[in-house]
């Protein structure tokens, strides 16, 4: 569930134990419909893993297999998108007692409603964006006309596709695109 925005933005994924952090920010990232060119961090309990990269504190997420780090149902940990837009996901534990089979992929149970455009200025963006996107253009001030503009035409933040996305997830594991290159 993506923290700060009401009603929640929020996904259900059934994925393998033996998968690591790395490919579960791979996953998000496509769940949400997100390029995968920011910064990410995962905290569980005084843990925080990333990315291996020169400026990295944290521990390497390519390496933090999900079997090795969780404990059970009702755990909850954090993940971190886009240090600038700072985009919070609290992520629940529902059953930890999927096959750690290592022929299995992620799967896309459900969801609600679209992920906010990337580098659309967080959640005050995402709620500035929404509420441009109500009201009539001929009221919108130059700035919100335009930021309107670049979310797209398209834009419509209740809509969320789950066999779209479900997809894009399947063929992305099935081409190893989850793990780092």
């Amino acid at each position: 569930t993506l923290e700060g925005i009401e009603p929640p933005i929020w996904r259900s994924v059934i994925f393998p134990r033996n998968g690591t952090l790395h490919e579960l920010h791979r996953a998000i990232q496509m769940m949400f419909d997100w390029y995968d060119y920011h910064l990410y961090q995962f905290e569980i309990g005084n843990r925080h893993f990333e990315a291996p990269d020169e400026g990295s504190e944290g521990e390497d997420s390519t390496e933090a297999r999900l079997s090795k780090l969780i404990t059970g149902p009702g755990q909850t940990f954090i993940y971190l998108y886009d240090f600038g837009d700072g985009w919070a996901h609290r992520i629940e534990v529902e059953d930890a007692h999927v096959s750690a089979d290592p022929g299995w992929i992620p799967w896309l149970v459900d969801g609600a409603r679209r992920g906010p455009p990337e580098d659309c200025g967080g959640v005050d963006g995402y709620q500035r964006l929404i509420e441009a996107a109500k009201a009539p253009r001929e009221s919108l001030d130059e700035d919100d006309r335009e930021f309107v503009e670049w979310a797209g035409d398209d834009f419509d933040p209740e809509k969320f596709n789950v066999a779209q996305a479900r997809h894009a997830l399947l063929l992305a594991a099935a081409w190893g695109c989850l793990k780092r290159r």
